[in-house]
């Protein structure tokens, strides 16, 4: 009996103490913060990518357009980014200064009320490119654009913004800095 007994105490008593004090724990998973996602990076296959921050929705199937990002209601309209890519016939020889100056002649049938109120030479990496700011009324109301556009490889890119009359200062940045953001591949 009393071999039994040390049997059983001997089956009881762990052969390696050390192991039997840290037997493995499973902890739970800690739980997790919702992620926010400050910008992300639009790229496009036809040769350019954009940052756009938080807030900005992309907008699927907008007409004629590459990429179009929408931001909340200011009065009847909502803040807008377009990307407008166009493939130039090589034949044309088509420069920056044609394009500007097409599209200047232009402008007077495609906004209502149009006023310009800057241009400027700028580089979209590295490439020349030329930054337009106007008014005019839009479908709605008072808007103004910035649009920045340039030509690589017989490729025309333009980037716009619409702001609303009345836009907050922060959403016009935000917006601004889509547009400055553009990088050609």
């Amino acid at each position: 009996m009393n071999r039994v007994l040390l049997s059983l105490a001997l089956l009881a008593t762990p052969l390696f103490p050390a192991l039997a004090q840290t037997a493995p724990t499973t902890a739970a998973p800690a739980p997790t913060e919702p992620r926010t996602i400050e910008a992300i990076t639009a790229t496009s296959a036809k040769g350019y990518s954009i940052r756009v921050p938080s807030g900005w929705t992309p907008l699927k199937n907008a007409p004629n357009v590459d990429v179009a990002f929408i931001n909340k209601t200011v009065g009847a309209l909502r803040p807008t980014v377009t990307v407008v890519v166009q493939d130039i016939p090589a034949d044309l020889k088509a420069t920056l200064a044609d394009i500007r100056d097409l599209n200047e002649r232009k402008m007077p049938e495609v906004v209502t009320k149009l006023k310009f109120l800057g241009e400027k030479n700028v580089k979209v990496s590295g490439v020349p490119g030329i930054l337009w700011s106007y008014s005019g009324d839009g479908e709605g109301g008072a808007v103004r654009w910035t649009q920045v556009f340039t030509l690589k490889n017989n490729r025309l890119f333009t980037a716009t913004l619409m702001l609303p009359s009345g836009t907050p200062a922060d959403l016009a940045e935000q917006g601004r800095a889509i547009l400055t953001s553009m990088t050609l591949k």
